[in-house]
C-alpha cells in the first residue's frame, strides 16, 4: 500500500516490534481512505501469508471461506485497536471476531522455558497459519506493546499505527496527514457556526 513510503512510516517500522508489525500490517491489508482492498481474492490471501512466512508454498491456497474468515479477524482487530486509541469498540465487529476465532485450529505449545505460544491445531492451510498473527497479538500483549497500536482518529482512515510517543497519546497516523485535516475541519466547523 502507497503510505509505507511515507517519512513517518519509515520512523515507525524502525521503532515497532516485528510481531506487532505483523498485526499492523494484516489490520491494514485494506486502506479505507484509497478505497484499497489488499485481499481482493483468496489467492491475495495465499500470498501475503506466504510472504510473511505464516504459509508455506506448498500448502494448500486459501479458499473463498478464509478470506471472509481472515477479513473477519482483521475488523475486529481493527475494533480492539480502536479501544487503544479511547474509542468504543464495534460490538459486531467483536462478536465477528469471536466467532472467526472459534473457527481457526489453535492449541497451545509449551517450549521447553514453560513460555508458550499459539500454534495450529493441526495443518490447516490458511486457517492455521492465522494463528501465527494471533501468536503476534499474545507475544505483544506479553511484552507491553500491544496498547501502542491504534487505529487513527479520523473516522474515514482508520489506519492502524504504532503510536511511538512518550506518553502514548497519539491521535492519528500521521500528524502531517490525518491530524492536519481533522484540526483544519473543526477550525472551519467552528468559523462556520460563529455569527457574522
Amino acid at each position: 500500500m502507497g503510505r509505507q513510503t511515507d517519512l513517518a512510516f519509515q520512523r515507525e517500522d524502525e521503532m515497532i516490534p516485528a510481531r506487532l508489525k505483523l498485526v499492523r500490517d494484516f489490520v491494514n491489508t485494506v486502506e479505507y481512505q484509497e478505497d484499497e482492498e489488499g485481499w481482493e481474492q483468496p489467492a491475495d490471501l495465499t500470498s501475503w501469508l506466504v510472504g510473511r512466512g505464516l504459509l508455506g508454498d506448498d500448502s494448500p491456497p486459501a479458499t473463498d471461506a478464509d478470506l471472509a474468515l481472515a477479513k473477519a479477524l482483521r475488523e475486529g482487530l481493527r475494533s480492539v485497536l480502536a479501544t487503544h486509541a479511547g474509542h468504543e469498540a464495534d460490538p459486531a465487529a467483536l462478536r465477528s471476531l469471536d466467532d472467526a476465532l472459534a473457527e481457526l485450529p489453535l492449541r497451545l505449545s509449551f517450549a521447553a522455558d514453560a513460555s508458550f505460544a499459539l500454534q495450529p491445531a493441526s495443518d490447516g492451510g490458511a486457517r492455521g497459519a492465522l494463528a501465527g498473527v494471533l501468536d503476534a497479538v499474545r507475544a505483544s500483549r506479553e511484552d507491553g506493546s500491544w496498547s501502542r497500536l491504534k487505529v487513527c482518529d479520523r473516522v474515514t482512515c482508520r489506519w492502524a499505527y504504532y503510536d511511538y510517543s512518550k506518553n502514548r497519546s497519539s491521535r492519528w497516523c500521521t500528524m502531517a496527514g490525518c491530524g492536519n485535516a481533522v484540526k483544519m475541519q473543526k477550525a472551519h466547523a467552528r468559523r462556520a457556526s460563529t455569527p457574522a
